[in-house]
């Protein structure tokens, strides 16, 4: 990334954590303090998206946690010339980039501010009851590791690495990085990825080039084996505002594949080798026959739904 554009990032990074939400709750659940784990907890969101904006404040204070927001980078704050110096032409569509640039500035947080290890949230995650205790568990096992590395506390969108439930540790070695929901970021991790952008501009959305380019610097990822994070926009919670399909398949779809993939996980082991197959292929028979039905009963329940909401007319004249 260009020095000049690097200063306008750092510059802006004063303005781009606002007040972050802290908890009052008096008691915790199982494990001690998030914080306490982590030098920083960043929540990735927009100023505009109220709805998610009060679910991540219900969520923190569900756990006790200290949080930051990063609001910086918002649409209608990225210039052309920001956009120009670091995308490269591709398919990126406004919100995609602001989503990198938020993403990027978490970085450049951990890394100004001189932390060890920040824990990022985008604004979508349902955090499940065992976070603390699972969290605190994968953070001692990345103790005895070392850095750089990256820590992905999501399921994945039900799609597991191989062998999760045979392993004897909390972290698995990970696979292709399906999303970017829940991550622990280390500084080390974080201040190579800041010098790949120095040299190379982006065309990948914020999953995507955390997958390529930790890949190229040798920065290994991890998955739980007990993963503890689910994201609203997957399990039908919100609708996605990053993917068309999704969003114009609706909530009741999205709700229904979501709880149809972990059912099939859990009775019948429906996990998918990320290590050699993409997110989202090589679906068994008895999935793919799942995922017609899913779809038909999406669709039936939307039309349903759209009937009902019609006014009806009267199936007999009326006599007065």
């Amino acid at each position: 990334m260009p020095p000049d554009v690097s200063r306008q990032m750092s510059s802006a990074l004063a303005h781009a954590v606002a007040s972050g939400y802290r908890s009052a709750a008096s008691t915790l659940p199982t494990g001690g303090r998030v914080n306490d784990l982590v030098d920083a907890v960043l929540v990735v969101s927009v100023r505009t998206f109220t709805d998610r904006i009060e679910h991540m404040r219900a969520e923190m204070a569900r756990f006790g946690i200290e949080f930051e927001w990063v609001f910086d980078f918002d649409p209608p704050q990225i210039t052309a010339e920001l956009i120009e110096r670091t995308f490269a032409p591709s398919d990126l569509r406004l919100p995609h980039q602001s989503a990198v640039l938020k993403h990027i500035a978490t970085w450049r947080i951990c890394v100004e501010r001189g932390y060890r290890r920040v824990l990022v949230f985008e604004d979508d995650v349902v955090l499940s009851r065992r976070f603390t205790e699972v969290l605190a568990q994968a953070v001692h096992e990345l103790d005895q590791k070392g850095t750089p590395c990256l820590l992905y506390l999501g399921c994945g969108h039900n799609r597991y690495v191989e062998g999760t439930k045979r392993s004897p540790t909390m972290l698995v070695p990970g696979g292709p990085l399906p999303a970017a929901e829940a991550l622990v970021l280390d500084r080390e991790s974080c201040v190579r990825r800041l010098q790949w952008l120095e040299r190379n501009k982006v065309t990948r959305p914020p999953d995507w080039l955390l997958r390529e380019v930790d890949a190229e610097l040798a920065i290994p990822h991890f998955w739980l084996r007990d993963p503890v994070v689910e994201q609203g926009s997957m399990n039908g919670r919100f609708h996605s505002l990053l993917d068309e399909k999704r969003r114009g398949r609706g909530l009741i779809f999205a709700w229904l594949k979501f709880r149809w993939d972990r059912l099939c996980h859990r009775l019948f082991g429906g996990s998918h080798d990320l290590g050699r197959r993409q997110v989202g292929r090589g679906c068994s028979p008895l999935n793919r026959r799942g995922w017609d039905c899913l779809s038909r009963a999406a669709s039936a329940t939307r039309q349903c739904a759209s009937r009902s909401l019609r006014p009806r007319s009267a199936p007999f004249p009326r006599h007065h």
